[in-house]
């Protein structure tokens, strides 16, 4: 098993029963979303696990793997001003903060476990205030085909008045092991031309297989204002 937070017990258990209905083999140990990936609304959670959940709903799916019954949700805040923060010394505007969060459960006989969380923010904005997933770019893969999914996200955090780069990351999981890679969108408006830039970390500069993937969709979804 790649949960670290599932017990042992659990772990052999479960890859015996695999083993024992014929699952485990080079063609079946495969992520297998369930023809196809399923979308699914926030209220097919149970309750417990929906009180972890902060922000509005976005998207979410489940698939199985390995790990068993996989539910992934993204959920962002949209502006909103927080209460208590006071208004800057000679100006009105208050500046408005924006989060988005992404959620990991899986359910382990009966029981959904929160697997991991992955939090982004915009604090304090004066201007427009952008902080949203690229709901396109959302994808659960099984690339090394070791029957465990990696599971994709790509979001981009702004503060801004004019046309100028977003922050744009794409983080990716497999288990509870993170990959990222960061960098600006890029534009090409009035004359324009910034951005692009990007950072694979050390974890995913160290898989050939992960950085290629990450580099094609960095390729596919980084343009945000293309020239007209």
């Amino acid at each position: 098993m790649r949960l670290s937070r599932l017990p042992v017990t659990d772990a052999v258990t479960r890859w015996l029963l695999l083993i024992l209905v014929g699952v485990v083999s080079p063609v079946l140990a495969r992520v297998s979303p369930r023809e196809p990936l399923q979308a699914f609304p926030l209220a097919s959670l149970p309750a417990a696990a929906r009180g972890l959940v902060k922000g509005n709903f976005k998207q979410g799916f489940r698939w199985n793997d390995l790990d068993g019954e996989n539910y992934l949700i993204l959920t962002e805040t949209g502006a909103f001003e927080p209460s208590g923060r006071k208004a800057r010394p000679n100006n009105p505007t208050n500046g408005q903060d924006a989060e988005l969060y992404a959620y990991r459960f899986v359910n382990v006989n009966g029981q959904f476990l929160q697997v991991w969380r992955v939090t982004d923010f915009v604090r304090d904005c004066p201007l427009d205030v952008t902080a949203e997933f690229l709901s396109a770019a959302t994808e659960i893969t099984d690339l090394d085909n070791d029957g465990f999914a990696e599971v994709w996200m790509m979001y981009k955090t702004a503060c801004r008045g004019d046309v100028s780069p977003a922050v744009l990351k794409i983080i990716m999981y497999e288990g509870t092991q993170k990959y990222a890679m960061r960098g600006t969108t890029h534009i090409t408006q009035s004359g324009i031309v910034a951005g692009g830039d990007r950072t694979p970390d050390a974890r995913l500069r160290a898989n050939r297989t992960f950085l290629r993937h990450a580099e094609r969709k960095w390729k596919q979804f980084y343009v945000e204002f293309p020239s007209s």
